[in-house]
């Protein structure tokens, strides 16, 4: 299978599962960070490329900021890559314990990378999700 379209089939799903969350919790904000494909879906994906553009603009982004969020999205796609590579039910609580440590480093990473701005990233990436679950539906 298609690299791309396997994230497009799990992002399809986080976003089901999202809306999901989101109904049964109205009155909490459905919040992907980390444990959502956030950064591969601004900065991989080409779907995302205005959306990461408006998001570097928008809080006011170094290059060197944005160029850490590049990369971070390039190793959290190769993450969900390992996901084609299970085979069984051992192997799957691996990779979820794997995943877990992955979106802990990755928003350690984050975090340290946007420093002042990261709640307003917090915020903006909440927004930028709501329209995403919405345009969805």
């Amino acid at each position: 299978m298609n690299p791309f379209r396997t994230l497009l089939v799990v992002s399809a799903v986080g976003l089901a599962l999202t809306a999901v969350q989101a109904q049964a919790s109205a009155t909490r904000p459905a919040d992907p960070w980390p444990s959502s494909a956030v950064l591969t879906r601004l900065f991989v994906l080409p779907s995302g490329r205005a959306d990461s553009e408006r998001l570097s603009r928008e809080l006011r982004l170094t290059p060197a900021q944005t160029a850490e969020l590049r990369r971070l999205a390039r190793g959290e796609a190769a993450a969900a890559q390992a996901g084609r590579q299970v085979f069984g039910r051992d192997e799957a609580t691996a990779l979820n314990a794997k995943i877990a440590r992955l979106s802990a480093e990755k928003d350690r990473k984050v975090r340290l990378s946007l420093a002042g701005k990261y709640s307003s990233f917090r915020g903006w990436v909440r927004t930028w999700w709501r329209a995403e679950v919405s345009a969805a539906r």
